[in-house]
């Protein structure tokens, strides 16, 4: 197959992410030739949590493979589209054997799988297993399964250190098989993209698809009197100046190695 470039986008917030999402895709379609788009959709309800339409909504609008993070279980219907092989969407695989839906899903009709892992570090709402011990065992059932499969880790976690320290691990442990590390949770963009070895890329937050004028997506008002005031109130999505991020991946799936990364801000005008 050769080179393949993929987009990974951060976290969908809600109705803008979503919206904001469908426009950056074909930015990324049209003016960077990527070929496969990744997103981590776990926040498009409200900011919380996916609902199988929702689902649908973002494979139509370009939408390879989705991914979730701790709030994958919070609309359970998704369940359904989970347990669904035919469906290019997985949970966190380092939870429960028992919990529903895939640990892994194969990128379109390409040779790349995606996994996700919950990181543990500054985690009190993640409750999950070793996430490094995971990946050994998850990239071994790709490999079982798909011996031509380039591996992409989404470390879905607080620590920065916990996510590069996976980024090494991998590289050490799955080097010529892994060939891409990146981080999600933060919403927030790091400046760090970069190939360890000349091999595999890292990055450790994609940051989100959402609003730029918003504290991680939600409105300024409103997170501000939870924080100063401590008033127990919902922090609603904010609506306004709607930006996708993420990385932009060259991947060479010949030789199971990564050429390229470079990270992406993507703001529709209007």
């Amino acid at each position: 197959m050769g080179v393949t470039t993929i987009a990974f986008l951060g976290d969908v917030v809600g109705t803008p992410g979503r919206r904001v999402f469908r426009r950056a895709v074909q930015d990324l379609r049209d003016v960077h030739g990527v070929e496969l788009v990744i997103v981590n959709a776990e926040n498009s309800k409200n900011g919380s949590g996916l609902t199988p339409d929702q689902y649908h909504e973002l494979r139509e609008a370009g939408a390879d493979a989705i991914t979730l993070g701790d709030h994958w279980a919070k609309e359970s219907k998704i369940f359904q589209v989970l347990d669904d092989p035919k469906e290019p969407a997985c949970r966190p695989a380092n939870l429960s054997s028992r919990a529903p839906g895939k640990r892994w899903t194969m990128v379109g009709n390409s040779p790349v799988a995606v996994v996700t892992v919950l990181g543990r570090l500054y985690n009190i709402t993640m409750p999950s297993n070793d996430p490094f011990e995971c990946v050994d065992s998850v990239v071994a059932e790709i490999v079982a399964a798909r011996p031509d499969a380039s591996v992409i880790v989404e470390v879905h976690a607080e620590a920065t250190s916990e996510k590069i320290a996976m980024a090494w691990y991998c590289l050490k442990q799955w080097g010529g098989r892994v060939v891409a590390v990146v981080g999600s949770h933060t919403h927030v963009q790091t400046a760090d993209a970069r190939l360890l070895d000349g091999r595999l890329a890292a990055m450790t937050d994609l940051g989100m698809c959402g609003s730029r004028r918003s504290v991680l997506g939600r409105d300024v008002d409103k997170v501000l009197q939870v924080m100063v005031q401590q008033r127990p109130i919902a922090m609603d999505v904010c609506d306004m100046e709607a930006t996708a991020t993420g990385c932009i991946l060259k991947i060479d799936t010949d030789a199971r190695r990564a050429v390229s990364i470079a990270p992406f801000s993507v703001t529709p005008p209007g």
